[in-house]
């Protein structure tokens, strides 16, 4: 039965006969994209209750072979012959941490690439990340002022130096044109019952406000603009306030330790002392006195390995009342262990982990965008499980959507992204890495709890499991092999599931 509906999945996406399939293109690199435009784009399949009660369960399937959330209703069974394969026993007495959900950033090249496309594209692009029918993003990360993925370095005061009391504060072109305009499209279609969370996170101060190294352009604060600058950043909140536009949370700074080093782009550089001085006087009572008090403010938003040193910033009795938790970025996750961030819930265990930016700047490809590839999304996909199996409570990708050169980035530091506009052909395309945050972003909603799975003769396979807030059991299981496996699901209430695991593919498994 298998083998025939995967055979009818492969031939329906290459002829485009799925009402709601994939268009595919293959580019080469090891798999598809789905293509779509203004007037197509492939939905996921909805789930009803019956088809995961009375012992059954839905199964997804996004392969290497072509499959990208294929639907299938499978049976629970009382007895299984599983001595020959991986076994997942669930646990849902063992419960972890709650999730908050997962998304993406709006940059000023996701927005200006997103708006570059007709209006229906654009409109199928957002409905496709934020959409019930698509994937569900519940999070956006936006920039305060400019990133290197904006056309040049900008802040919010940059013609008006030494204007202390920000009386010539603006927002930009770039949040009126691009960034706003995207958030609110997004909301819109979004589902109301599960809000979509923006937070913000700064890339520097305006340069008027810091000391600058002129050789590496390594730059910090200047103590005297301390509270000028704390008041910048409520003014960037009211700001966007003033658009009914509402923030969840934010980070003081991002990659805070980059900008001590260089200043290869905007950024500003911070030591842990540094920034507990700067919130404990400045940032935190501002956000308190100007209405922000309830934000979730996150420390470090930076690599796995600074985790440690920015624990420390949780002694500090006002810095532990005002951070909710510890935002980090996945680029050197290679280097440091797992179990860095299982210690760090054990030290400090109510306050949350979010990793808030990931993106792969190499590829297989001369240019950053390899269009198809699959090792991408195999990346993404071992990153979530190995991080949600450490107690993170949601992961965040970088720019939602760029060009086919992977920018713009005014310092040309492009990179790839889940979503690749061509505006030329009015046209945009769903890679790998699209699938792989898809496989949690339309399953594990916020509020979700990660609960026990223990892997028998796992076979390579990666696994985790959750617990959704109408009481779904979400199963995620990665098989990075080259060959098919079988699968069994076991699972004290509802029996066992026995699963054909394909070669190379991504798989989410829900029942209640």
């Amino acid at each position: 039965m298998w083998l025939k509906l995967t055979a009818v999945f492969l031939t329906c996406i290459v002829a485009s006969c799925a009402a709601q399939g994939c268009v595919a293109r293959d580019y080469g690199y090891g798999s598809i994209v789905c293509v779509c435009n203004s007037t197509y784009c492939d939905l996921v399949e909805e789930t009803s209750g019956d088809e995961m009660t009375n012992g059954n369960a839905r199964h997804y399937v996004t392969s290497k072979a072509g499959m990208r959330l294929h639907a299938m209703t499978m049976k629970f069974s009382n007895s299984s012959d599983d001595s020959k394969s991986a076994t997942f026993k669930v646990d849902r007495s063992k419960k972890y941490q709650k999730m908050y959900g997962f998304g993406g950033a709006i940059t000023d090249a996701a927005g200006l690439n997103t708006f570059s496309l007709s209006s229906k594209a654009a409109d199928n692009l957002i409905r496709a990340y934020f959409q019930k029918g698509g994937i569900g993003y519940t999070f956006m990360r936006v920039p305060v002022g400019g990133s290197d993925f904006s056309t040049h370095n900008y802040e919010y005061t940059d013609d008006y130096p030494n204007d202390t009391s920000l009386k010539h504060f603006n927002l930009s072109m770039e949040d009126y044109s691009y960034k706003i305009p995207f958030i609110k499209k997004a909301l819109a279609v979004s589902d109301p019952e599960v809000p979509v969370k923006l937070f913000s996170a700064p890339w520097s101060a305006p340069d008027w406000m810091k000391i600058i190294n002129k050789t590496t352009n390594a730059s910090k604060l200047k103590k005297e603009y301390y509270q000028v600058y704390a008041n910048y950043y409520v003014k960037f909140l009211d700001a966007y306030a003033a658009e009914g536009l509402k923030f969840w949370g934010l980070t003081p700074q991002n990659e805070p330790g980059h900008g001590l080093v260089s200043g290869m782009f905007n950024s500003m550089g911070w030591t842990p002392s540094q920034m507990q001085e700067w919130l404990v006087g400045n940032l935190c009572p501002s956000l308190k006195s100007g209405g922000y008090g309830n934000l979730k403010l996150m420390i470090n938003d930076n690599q796995r390995a600074n985790v440690p040193e920015w624990l420390e910033l949780y002694k500090n009795e006002t810095v532990r009342e005002c951070a909710s938790g510890m935002a980090v970025h996945w680029y050197a996750d290679q280097d440091t262990p797992a179990s860095t961030l299982t210690k760090a819930h054990d030290e400090y265990p109510h306050k949350f982990m979010l990793y808030t930016e990931a993106c792969i700047m190499k590829g297989p490809a001369p240019k950053a965008v390899s269009l198809g590839d699959w090792s991408k999304g195999v990346r993404y996909m071992s990153d979530i499980i190995e991080v949600s199996n450490n107690w993170v409570s949601g992961w965040v990708d970088w720019n939602m959507v760029l060009d086919l050169n992977g920018g713009p980035n005014w310092v040309n530091n492009v990179v790839d992204a889940p979503v690749i506009v061509n505006a030329t052909a009015d046209e945009f395309y769903k890679q790998p890495m699209f699938y792989a945050l898809a496989h949690f972003s339309r399953f594990v909603p916020p509020g979700s709890v990660r609960v026990g799975l223990q892997a028998e003769r796992s076979g390579g396979i990666e696994s985790v499991a959750f617990l959704t807030p109408d009481n779904a059991t979400v199963v995620i299981l990665h098989n990075t092999n080259d060959s098919d496996a079988e699968a069994v699901i076991s699972d004290r209430d509802s029996g066992k599931l026995r699963l054909k695991i394909s070669a190379n593919s991504m798989n989410t498994v829900l029942y209640y």
